[in-house]
């Protein structure tokens, strides 16, 4: 018996309210509260979801008094929200928020807040903000950014964060008590999906290199298509780019990306894939060679990489920037890490890992490591026994 299902056992069924995008939403928080979800109700958590379309909507001002009704009416002891700056719409939705807590704190609910993207204060420059907001009132929303992520903070009786990164950006830029942060990293999954019956056509027996996750601004893939040229003068290969545009965000990303592949001339050699079921994942990831994530903008913000769980247990070779996602494989070599905006580099190192297989064994071997510590089962013993310390 775990620690978690021992307290629940002694104090009643522990059961939790957790506010969440969720499937068919297609964003990393989405696929990350299906996990969590999952894991916990193996450890004896009743976990009861309000999510976005069903219980609220985005971009909505009655999302705030829609989650309070659903609080209320269920016999939750504890509301835990996933949250990213802009799950409940744009800035002017998400500085409601702090109202959403005062409301269920009024309730008498313990409240949880895993905060999955952060921003460094340094980072809080006006071209930064100009990626992801208008452009109006930029020092304004500086100013009311950084309150708000105090605010949050304050309010939660507990802030789950992913990585050490995180926590120390929390407590130096942010005065958050280092009591209150709790460090549990995002879950990788441990077993691929099941195979798919469908093949995946690509051209003749070229290794194919892949990747994987939302096509918008700041994942880099710009630059990835650029260093795509350099790579084809060194070796056959491949590119597809498996996803979608962003379910939330209005940009024009994927159009642009596809002009670029059209005006370099690279049409034969790079696949966009679309969305793909999950059903059909598998065959898209066993019949890769390498992934690669080559992580722009993105950068500037603090947060773990849902692309990258999902990917890990199909031990692939793995390619990325050096953002705060991947802090971890470069800590311990699994993965090649070059700098932001490299395109030089970053054809380099799919070269150097299409052709070398002694670079290739050794990133197998040490990424294969950091996998068999990172269930999502150690995430929901953790996420668990955090619950019952708050009861």
């Amino acid at each position: 018996m775990t620690r978690a299902q021992s307290v629940a056992n002694k104090h009643g069924k522990l059961s939790v309210l957790m506010v969440s995008t969720y499937p068919p939403d297609k964003d990393g928080i989405a696929s990350y509260t299906a996990r969590v979800e999952n894991a916990l109700r193996t450890e004896g958590v009743t976990i009861e979801i309000a999510y976005n379309r069903r219980d609220w909507k985005r971009n909505s001002l009655s999302y705030v008094s829609s989650i309070i009704r659903k609080a209320r009416s269920s016999k939750t002891d504890v509301v835990h929200v996933q949250l990213s700056y802009f799950m409940f719409g744009n800035e002017y939705y998400t500085g409601l928020f702090p109202l959403l807590m005062v409301g269920l704190k009024f309730l008498g609910k313990r409240l949880v807040i895993t905060l999955h993207d952060i921003v460094p204060k340094s980072n809080l420059t006006t071209d930064f903000l100009r990626n992801y907001t208008s452009p109006r009132f930029s020092r304004f929303k500086r100013w009311a950014l950084i309150k708000y992520t105090r605010m949050v903070c304050s309010m939660a009786d507990k802030v789950i964060v992913h990585s050490e990164i995180a926590q120390e950006t929390l407590t130096q830029d942010y005065g958050v008590p280092r009591r209150k942060i709790q460090i549990i990293p995002h879950g990788i999954d441990q077993d691929p999906f099941p195979m798919a019956k469908t093949d995946v056509k690509t051209n003749c027996n070229d290794p194919v290199v892949s990747y994987f996750g939302l096509v918008r601004r700041g994942k880099g893939l710009e630059d990835l298509v650029k260093a795509w040229q350099t790579v084809l003068k060194k070796v056959r290969a491949q590119l597809l780019i498996i996803g979608g545009k962003h379910p939330h965000l209005n940009d024009s990303c994927y159009e642009s990306l596809v002009g670029l592949v059209r005006d370099l001339g690279l049409e034969a050699a790079i696949r966009f894939c679309g969305y793909v079921p999950n059903e059909a994942l598998p065959t898209y990831f066993t019949a890769s060679d390498v992934f690669v994530f080559p992580y722009k903008e993105w950068g500037d913000v603090i947060a773990s990489s849902g692309a990258l769980s999902v990917v890990a247990p199909y031990l692939k070779p793995i390619i990325a920037t050096d953002v705060p996602a991947f802090a971890d494989l470069k800590k311990i070599g699994a993965a090649i890490i070059v700098e932001r905006g490299d395109i030089d580099g970053l054809a380099s190192a799919i070269v150097k890992v299409l052709t070398d297989g002694r670079t290739k064994d050794s990133l197998l071997d040490r990424l294969g490591e950091w996998l068999s510590e990172s269930s999502w089962s150690n995430v929901a013993k953790k996420t668990a026994t955090l619950y019952t310390e708050l009861m």
